[in-house]
């Protein structure tokens, strides 16, 4: 603001200039120095300062020198000598005897032959810049006390929040995981931590759930060879041929057998979610493997009366993996396929690729799988209730799910009850 003050300032005295110049073009010297003198008597005393010089500095006419005792007048003369040269010049003076600047303009006009110097005192410019200052400084000032006390507010309104979330998680604690944040109205952010904490407290009573019921099935699953072996130990006790024992230790090596698969396949499965276990990967041919499985369990499907059928590309499916893994996963969808599908039943082996990826899906005809049952099959020891009679400990659909995460891949399932089921897993294909 200062700055635009000078240059209007600068902006009236050119143009007072520039018409002394026009002037002295169109009524000669005699007229300028009347309008000179005239100027002076109606701006008043000390508004503004004129004086007329020729180009050798002889003064032409002048304000009253005594009126104006803050001026430097050999200084002026000095600007006056530097103007016949320059054409033009602006100066401003810090008078010692005046609480204000005073600006001047010095320049030649009637093509040289003249100086002119005017003069300004800023005293209005000054006093409108202090009230500016003023107000500006109130105006600061009562808006950083509103910033204080709107901040002040806000952040109350935010502490409201993270107090609410203080105390939910202090109530967990004590009573239990039901609590949760109520929502309210602090702010998108305070909202996303209410809505993000309630998100995890579900997320861990979900956890808690799904762990109860894998120690539940554990239970269940473990306590059948446990009691069978201790029961066939119990009754081993009491039989004197040699094969009554043989017969008792052959069935306890086979619970024993079934614990410590049920034990690995739960380390494997572990060690795989957890990224810990990372086996060696190499090129495999999908579709012979697919027909490798196909061969050994077509007995297997002969003997219970099953059709089993497989479909593979004429050409190979390569993709990135482990050769053992991918056995496994093959082997225990037809495995649970032919456990759970009828005499005179169908099962269908297919290999397929599409969109960069290769299809595994196995089809059967099988009892099906309800749907309330569908979304947890693939859980830890979760077995349908349908499925309780069959051999085996809920495993298997665990780890071939957590197999073909690890190789990039997805699984999924559709079925229907009495109808069969129709599990298909995607794998990437390996790039070349």
């Amino acid at each position: 603001m200062a700055v635009d003050l000078v240059h209007i300032v600068d902006r009236d005295l050119l143009a007072a200039i520039n018409k002394v110049d026009q002037e002295f073009h169109k009524e000669g010297l005699i007229q300028v120095k009347s309008d000179i003198r005239e100027g002076i008597e109606e701006e008043g005393i000390n508004r503004v300062f004129y004086r007329l010089l020729t180009s050798n500095l002889n003064i032409v006419v002048t304000s009253d020198p005594l009126k104006w005792p803050c001026l430097n007048f050999p200084v002026l003369s000095q600007w006056a000598s530097m103007a016949a040269g320059n054409h033009s010049n602006y100066h401003t003076l810090f008078p010692n005897d005046r609480p204000y600047k005073i600006r001047i303009l010095t320049q030649v006009v009637d093509d040289g032959k003249y100086v002119v110097q005017i003069g300004k005192p800023m005293k209005d410019e000054e006093e409108l810049a202090k009230v500016y200052s003023k107000v500006f400084l109130g105006s600061v000032f009562i808006l950083l006390l509103c910033g204080i006390i709107l901040s002040w507010i806000e952040a109350q309104k935010a502490m409201k929040g993270v107090r609410r979330v203080t105390t939910t998680a202090r109530n967990i604690g004590q009573d239990g995981i039901d609590h949760r944040v109520e929502l309210g109205h602090e702010g998108e952010e305070i909202e996303d931590l209410a809505e993000t904490f309630n998100h995890m407290l579900d997320r861990i009573e979900q956890l808690m759930m799904g762990l109860k019921d894998v120690t539940n099935n554990i239970a269940h699953d473990l306590r059948t060879p446990l009691t069978r072996i201790r029961g066939l130990a119990e009754s081993t006790l009491g039989k004197k041929d040699i094969e009554g024992y043989q017969e008792s230790t052959g069935i306890i090596v086979e619970e024993c057998d079934r614990l410590n698969q049920m034990i690995n396949t739960m380390l494997e499965i572990a060690e795989v979610d957890a990224g810990l276990k990372k086996p060696e990967e190499t090129s495999v041919d999908i579709v012979s493997l697919g027909q490798q499985a196909y061969e050994i369990f077509l007995p297997v499907a002969e003997d219970k009366g099953i059709n089993l059928e497989f479909k593979g590309s004429s050409h190979p499916i390569i993709v990135l993996a482990n050769t053992a893994r991918l056995q496994r996963i093959i082997a225990n969808l037809l495995d649970n396929a032919i456990k759970f599908t009828e005499s005179n039943g169908i099962i269908r082996l297919e290999i397929k690729e599409a969109q960069n990826e290769a299809i595994i899906s196995v089809k059967d005809t099988g009892i099906g799988i309800a749907s309330k049952d569908q979304p947890r099959i693939f859980e830890k020891f979760y077995r349908v209730e349908s499925s309780r009679s069959t051999p085996g400990h809920g495993l298997g659909l665990s780890f071939v799910k957590s197999m073909v995460l690890s190789m990039g891949g997805s699984i999924t399932v559709d079925s229907l009850l009495s109808q069969g089921t129709t599990f298909s897993i995607n794998i990437p294909l390996k790039s070349l």
